[in-house]
């Protein structure tokens, strides 16, 4: 009886403990509210890139994309040891993306060609796809923009819908409205995305 007892609380106790321990945390960037500003603002590194060892063992992609893509954010240059200690093994995982955009943040422009590659072969059968999180926090247009317009015509749906939405709402918020209002039109008219579509991710997603 003793044994089943002990049994029963080591149940209670471990497994909700080693549940909290695996599941992944929420984004503090997926939503543009105060504490995501002071994040952002602040430099205030969630996953340090130290641990980049730990959540490729755990395949934990969303840890991966968020550390590297907050290193490249926040200017991190220590990340850069651990990413190229761990770069073919990144390079087979959707952390990938979180990679070129790192190095795109350092200074190498051709790594938006690889973002732009990884959108066009995955992002219009994804809605949330990793790039369009990581289009929101880049001040272009041709390449990235053009593709954020794109994505209010393929993938409005319910989660493609909200990873747009918060894309944009960084976008507008870092780079302001001005210039979003105009890029967001002109190029939408270009690539014959519905007028209807646009107002509405434009309506909907403000800062």
């Amino acid at each position: 009886m003793r044994t089943k007892s002990i049994l029963l609380i080591f149940c209670i106790v471990y497994f909700p403990l080693a549940f909290l321990r695996v599941a992944p945390a929420q984004d503090w960037a997926f939503e543009l509210g105060d504490e995501a500003k002071e994040i952002y603002a602040k430099k205030k590194i969630q996953i340090p890139c130290k641990r980049l060892d730990d959540l490729l063992r755990k395949d934990d992609i969303n840890g991966l994309h968020t550390a590297i893509r907050d290193a490249a954010l926040f200017g991190d240059k220590t990340c850069d040891k651990y990413i190229k200690k761990n770069l073919n093994r990144l390079k087979q995982t959707e952390a990938r993306d979180a990679v070129a955009f790192y190095y795109y943040k350092k200074g190498d422009v051709s790594q938006l060609e690889l973002l732009a590659n990884s959108y066009d072969k995955d992002a219009p059968n994804v809605g949330d796809h990793f790039t369009v999180d990581l289009f929101g926090f880049i001040n272009e247009w041709e390449i990235t923009g053009r593709r954020l317009v794109r994505h209010a015509e393929c993938c409005h749906d319910a989660v493609g819908g909200e990873a747009l939405c918060s894309a944009i709402i960084w976008r507008r918020y870092l780079y302001g409205d001005k210039d979003f209002k105009h890029f967001w039109f002109k190029i939408g008219k270009e690539e014959n995305v519905s007028p209807e579509n646009l107002q509405h991710f434009y309506s909907d997603c403000q800062p």
